[in-house]
């Protein structure tokens, strides 16, 4: 049975509302809101979004460094920013001169999409014919045979970077298929497809340009169900094959390494420094029986005697020296 409110009971409820707190609501309403797509959802999982800004941190150093020594100054590429769009959304987003690659990748269907700034472009061609680079603010015009020759290359040699990247994953073999400037002539996917877009920033001298890869998450989905935190730690782990083992040692036994031995050493004043003469004797430290140390890039390594061995000067590894700096 309902109960009828007194006057009384209705006039502290009215008292009572106005002594509410707002400052709960202001709060939310000072948060930014992000409008989400029900028709559209992200079809990429957070924390397959992390393993894959980890993979293209890495791809973002191997070009950072290639083109720091292709173009003989410093270029940082920094992680990029991934995002989910749609086909119709992205190309609408990009410029309408660009340098677009479209290239394929084995064993997975469809195309991707590398472009580059027109701009950077412009400068890596520059840095590359002996210019400075300086000058970048080329008209919007197709690019030549050569130029076009010379960034061919250089887009190849990223996608290389990229299948390195990926190694722990999947093998990603790229072939460049297509080049464009025009985006509105470029079709890899349907316009509703969701896209998956890492923007990589770049900064040379004084500019600052992007690196686009775009990938139709179809292209990708084969890969993506492979890289949960589990099995991607558990790919990172696994014990190198023996290609890989033949491939590190290639690598490091032409490395070249400074190797030293003190002889000794002695302390003279400044005045005797600069009346020193022809044929003069120093007095060294060392006696004739203490061992000499040996030094790997100026880590005492082996201990050593001295000898020759035919015309030459040698000496000879009597003992090793651990991390520890214990003789062995």
């Amino acid at each position: 049975m309902s109960k009828l409110l007194s006057q009384a009971e209705i006039d502290a409820l009215l008292e009572g509302e106005k002594n509410i707190d707002t400052s709960i609501f202001e709060i939310q309403k000072s948060k930014e809101a992000r409008i989400y797509d029900f028709r559209h959802p992200d079809r990429v999982s957070k924390e397959q979004l992390k393993i894959l800004r980890n993979i293209h941190d890495n791809f973002s150093r191997l070009i950072s460094t290639y083109l720091s020594n292709q173009l003989r100054t410093m270029i940082d590429v920094k992680v990029p920013n991934i995002d989910q769009v749609t086909y119709f959304e992205f190309t609408m987003s990009a410029a309408s001169f660009t340098y677009m690659y479209v290239f394929s990748i084995d064993k997975l269907d469809g195309f991707a999409i590398l472009e580059t700034d027109p701009r950077f472009s412009f400068f890596i061609i520059d840095r590359l014919f002996g210019g400075t680079g300086n000058v970048i603010n080329k008209s919007e015009q197709s690019p030549t045979i050569i130029e076009r020759s010379v960034m061919n290359n250089v887009a190849e040699r990223i996608l290389e970077y990229l299948k390195e990247a990926w190694q722990h994953i999947e093998v990603l073999e790229a072939r460049i298929a297509n080049f464009e400037t025009n985006p509105q002539l470029v079709t890899v996917a349907p316009a509703s497809e969701t896209m998956i877009v890492l923007t990589f920033p770049v900064t040379a001298r004084n500019f600052e340009f992007n690196i686009i890869l775009c990938f139709p998450y179809f292209m990708l989905e084969p890969v993506l169900k492979k890289i949960n935190s589990q099995n991607y730690m558990a790919l990172l782990k696994k014990a190198p094959s023996e290609e890989d083992q033949q491939n590190l040692y290639r690598a490091v036994e032409h490395t070249e390494v400074r190797f030293t031995v003190d002889l000794g050493k002695s302390y003279i004043s400044v005045k005797d420094f600069l009346e020193l003469k022809e044929n003069e004797l120093l007095l060294l430290e060392t006696k004739i029986t203490d061992p000499l140390i040996a030094r790997v890039q100026e880590h005492k390594k082996f201990v050593v005697s001295p000898g020759k061995k035919g015309k030459k000067k040698a000496v000879r590894i009597d003992n090793i020296i651990d991390e520890e700096g214990d003789i062995i």
